[in-house]
Parts: structure tokens; C-alpha cells; sequence
């Protein structure tokens, strides 16, 4: 995407309150896939990229619901088809899978919690009768502890992204009053790029 039409995206995007459910908490992802586009070439001619998305309001965003990226059939598209389910009124959501993010042991903090939750409060046992109680007490400390990061470290995601999409919406405001304002319009690119990188860290993070 060129920078006129990134600014347009995003200035479409904010003007209208629009979401990007990919990156939204309350819909969650239903596969591993992170690209919709592949165009199937090897080495440095391959290019893939998120280019298919939907877009909720903040009414249906509090509504919740799945998102998934279907297999792509090669012989049909190159893109591969985005499936969405709502939910049909506003509450929460069924209670996703348990898994471990394993990417958290390599953070010295979220590591530390998790060594924490798995010692708990009380010694391991001395008596082998108890072993299995003592690890099942354990691993759910731990399951706990992780899905707590893991919404911890969405919040601040989605916090950051919203942040740079309010300074996107500033400028672009004070853009209307003064197009040829240089350095707002250096601001604006700058933020872009910045919200850009961010999201795609967010893609290639879950690769």
C-alpha cells in the first residue's frame, strides 16, 4: 500500500469509527493462519500480507465474536477467504481453549510470574500419593497466570494502536485547516509508519 493510500485508509478508518477485528480482543482467532495473501513464489519474489480485513463498528466490536483465515484454494485465488461470526447481542463470549504462550518465558517479567504461580505457596510434596494433586494445583496456577499476561500484554497492544490512531485523527484535522502545513504532514508519516510497524509486528509476532 502507497502512502496516499495508507493515509486514506487510515483517515476512513477513524473518520467512520471502523475496527479491524484481527487485532480486536473480543473476536477471537479461530486459526494460526496470518496472511490472506500469498502469491506463492519462493525466495526473494515471495510476498505475503494481511491485505483482506473486516472492519466493525465499536457496537458490534462489544458484541464480540470468531474471525478466521480459511485455506486458500490456489487453483481459485491467491487470497485465502476471512470468515466471521458475530455474536447475536452483546456478551461474552464462550471461553476460548486453554494454551500456554510460550513466546512469554522469553520476557524476563512474565517469566518470573510464571516460575512464581508454579511454586505457589506451598513446597512440593514429600510423599509421592500427593504428587499428582500438588502438579494439578500447579499447572492451573500457571494456566491462570498466563492467560492474565496474555490479556495484559493485548490491553497494551490495543492501547498503543489506539493512541496512535487518535494522533493519526489530530493531524489529519489540522491538516483540513492547513494541507501545506510540513510539519504536521511529517508528523502524520511518521505516526503512520509508526501504527504500521506496529500492526505488522502484531502479524509476524503470531506467524
Amino acid at each position: 500500500m502507497h502512502r496516499r493510500e495508507a493515509a486514506s485508509w487510515h483517515h476512513l478508518t477513524l473518520q467512520y469509527g471502523l475496527l479491524d477485528t484481527w487485532t480486536l480482543d473480543n473476536f477471537r482467532k479461530m486459526s494460526k493462519k496470518e496472511y490472506t495473501f500469498d502469491n506463492g513464489r519462493k525466495g526473494q519474489g515471495s510476498a505475503v500480507s494481511r491485505i483482506d480485513k473486516f472492519l466493525v463498528s465499536q457496537e458490534l466490536d462489544a458484541r464480540g465474536g470468531r474471525i478466521e483465515a480459511a485455506p486458500s484454494m490456489k487453483k481459485i485465488s491467491d487470497h485465502s477467504p476471512l470468515v466471521i461470526t458475530i455474536w447475536g447481542r452483546p456478551s461474552s463470549p464462550p471461553t476460548a481453549t486453554t494454551y500456554f504462550d510460550t513466546t512469554l518465558l522469553r520476557e524476563d517479567r512474565s517469566r518470573a510470574a510464571i516460575l512464581d504461580a508454579w511454586r505457589g505457596t506451598q513446597p512440593p510434596p514429600s510423599l509421592d500419593a500427593d504428587w499428582p494433586d500438588w502438579l494439578e494445583a500447579a499447572t492451573r496456577r500457571v494456566l491462570a497466570c498466563n492467560g492474565r499476561l496474555v490479556r495484559e500484554k493485548r490491553r497494551a497492544k490495543g492501547a498503543r494502536i489506539r493512541e496512535l490512531q487518535h494522533k493519526i485523527r489530530l493531524a489529519e484535522i489540522q491538516l483540513q485547516s492547513n494541507p501545506e502545513d510540513e510539519p504536521v504532514q511529517d508528523i502524520l508519516s511518521v505516526v503512520q509508519g509508526h501504527l504500521t510497524d506496529s500492526l505488522q509486528e502484531q502479524v509476524v509476532r503470531n506467524h
